[in-house]
């Protein structure tokens, strides 16, 4: 297949290693990369780097920094990333994601298959370009868990059988495409770093079986019905920090968090 990894310049750790983790798994696809082109940021101040260190920085990209725990978490994943040297694959550039330097690369190269990895909220000028499908690895169980930080809300609210990882179909709608390939996490870990470290690890596995399974063709969507569905932000600090105190103890009331019912949709072979 011809498949195109829809991120970053900078991209995550975590995608990073679901990227390398692909390639070097599946050699035999035909890879290239589009990424975007943050504008370059001024150097951190002194006041900056100890926000960063300790939980109150927040990433270019939306999401919120924990501190020394996503510290943590990006070092020991950066021991895990495959040695790969992605110069040897084409490479496109655009200034933001949905653009049309990227409607221009991804019709240029024609891909079967489009993976986001950290591009950013993909609307369909762009979803649509895939021969096949264009897909997301999201690190919870959709579409019950949806948003960011999955597994810490999860963890919040004390519903641990919603961590996982969930390979999916990118449509209209956040994290409500065809699942292609899902799996709760299980784990006797109790902290947020181990879990999330994890959950992680067990989402390369996931994309690179939801791809398997896209290559190899032979599917049909099935309905299971609407399921309850809540959409998570960002935690914010003071919610983190209490939980750390607690070793993580479950906060009771989730019924009025974003609940929603939606339907969940998979693939069957």
């Amino acid at each position: 297949m011809n498949i195109c990894f829809y991120t970053a310049d900078e991209a995550t750790v975590a995608s990073q290693l679901n990227m390398s983790y692909l390639i070097q798994s599946r050699p035999d696809h035909n890879y290239t990369f589009l990424k975007i082109r943050h504008q370059p940021q001024p150097k951190p101040s002194l006041t900056d780097r100890l926000k960063k260190i300790y939980g109150e920085w927040r990433f270019d990209d939306g999401r919120f920094d924990f501190g020394r725990d996503l510290i943590a978490l990006d070092k020991r994943l950066k021991k895990e990333i495959p040695l790969i040297g992605h110069k040897e694959f084409k490479t496109g550039y655009a200034s933001a994601v949905n653009d049309e330097l990227s409607e221009h690369f991804l019709k240029e190269t024609k891909p079967d298959l489009i993976i986001q990895a950290g591009a950013g909220i993909l609307k369909q000028n762009i979803f649509s370009l895939a021969a096949k499908a264009t897909i997301n690895l999201h690190h919870g169980i959709a579409p019950e868990i949806r948003g960011i930080e999955s597994t810490f809300w999860c963890m919040y609210y004390g519903i641990k059988d919603k961590i996982g990882v969930t390979c999916h179909f990118i449509d209209a709608t956040l994290d409500t495409g065809v699942i292609i390939k899902q799996q709760a996490l299980n784990s006797k870990s109790t902290t947020f770093l181990d879990i999330q470290y994890e959950n992680i690890m067990l989402g390369k596995e996931i994309l690179m079986q939801g791809v398997d399974m896209l290559d190899a063709g032979g599917y049909q969507t099935r309905s299971l019905g609407e399921v309850p569905s809540y959409y998570f932000g960002l935690p914010g600090s003071a919610p983190y920090t209490e939980l750390e105190k607690t070793n993580f103890a479950a906060v009771k009331d989730i019924s009025e968090k974003g609940f929603k019912m939606k339907e969940k949709r998979i693939l069957e072979v």
